[in-house]
């Protein structure tokens, strides 16, 4: 597999940031700047690196969840600052009434209990992060942010050019996805996957368990990028495992904002049941790819 290519990756560490009452703030618009240049106008992709430098240099430390979660913060202003800039109606395929960005931290290891991103308009239910290559839904750009992961390898986020592989095999967007059970997101069709793995896709490559990394995505299906990642394990299955993802997307206050989305792309409004997948729904669906590197992220933390 190859790894994102180096113009889409922001080395945070190189823009001047100022602590403020606990919390980071950018000095200048140099990185949201970059956001918007490679996401909405570039190749629809940007990874952010490198906060354990920024923490270091005002004296936090990225191993403590205190400093990790200022670090988290001010990733996650980044991606709203990215979104007061650019206009979403040119990149979404149906007129959606966004109203708001939000943000969830979730496990991303373990199965996460009374669940939903949009209590507007979705119940709670149990909820699985590790998912076959998708698109979240209704949402024309998100921001994941990853790390610090403890005891994890694997987990690695990996990115689809679904809209290459589209052109190249003569494939309509409506014809690429199918509905994911036990999920409100998409799942690119089974039978695409494989070629999709081997010749559209690219791994990130940096060390989850001693920074934080934020990947902003063109989500589009119509358009955009597709998402996976490789499946998280525990390096001893004896201790503790870790893997915490804040998610980022747009929102909307009506439910009829969701069914205009899925109709678009001639799906039912899918409806998940509350527990999260066993058997073969989990295995098609909610398991992680194959490792993308010899390492595949290894954390011994």
């Amino acid at each position: 597999m190859k790894t994102l290519p180096q113009y889409a990756i922001i080395d945070v560490s190189a823009h001047r940031t100022e602590l403020v009452d606990g919390r980071l703030q950018a000095v200048g618009d140099g990185i949201v700047a970059e956001l918007v240049r490679l996401v909405a106008e570039g190749d629809g992709v940007a990874l952010c690196h490198g906060l354990d430098r920024t923490l270091a240099s005002h004296g936090l430390d990225v191993h403590n969840e205190q400093d990790a979660a200022v670090a988290r913060d001010y990733l996650e202003s980044l991606f709203r600052a990215f979104g007061a800039r650019v206009d979403v109606a040119p990149y979404s395929p149906v007129a959606m009434d966004y109203d708001r960005i939000a943000g969830m931290d979730v496990d991303g290891y373990n199965k996460n209990t009374a669940f939903t991103p949009n209590g507007d308009h979705t119940a709670e239910r149990e909820f699985l992060t590790t998912k076959c290559v998708h698109f979240d839904s209704a949402t024309p750009f998100i921001g994941n942010i990853y790390g610090p992961n403890t005891n994890i390898r694997g987990g690695v986020p990996v990115v689809c050019d679904t809209r290459a592989f589209c052109k190249d095999a003569g494939v309509a967007p409506g014809d690429l996805v199918e509905l994911m059970p036990h999920s409100y997101n998409v799942a690119v069709r089974e039978e695409y996957t494989e070629r999709i793995l081997a010749d559209y896709a690219s791994a990130v490559e940096v060390d989850l368990s001693s920074d934080l990394v934020m990947v902003v995505l063109l989500n589009e299906v119509a358009g955009g990028l597709a998402h996976a990642g490789s499946e998280p394990r525990p390096v001893d299955p004896s201790k503790p495992s870790r893997r915490p993802i804040r998610h980022l997307e747009y929102q909307f206050a009506e439910g009829v904002e969701l069914a205009k989305w899925f109709e678009h792309y001639g799906l039912d409004v899918p409806a998940p049941i509350m527990q999260a997948p066993d058997g073969d729904a989990r295995e098609r669906y909610h398991r992680g790819i194959a490792p993308v590197g010899a390492e595949d992220g290894a954390s011994e933390r």
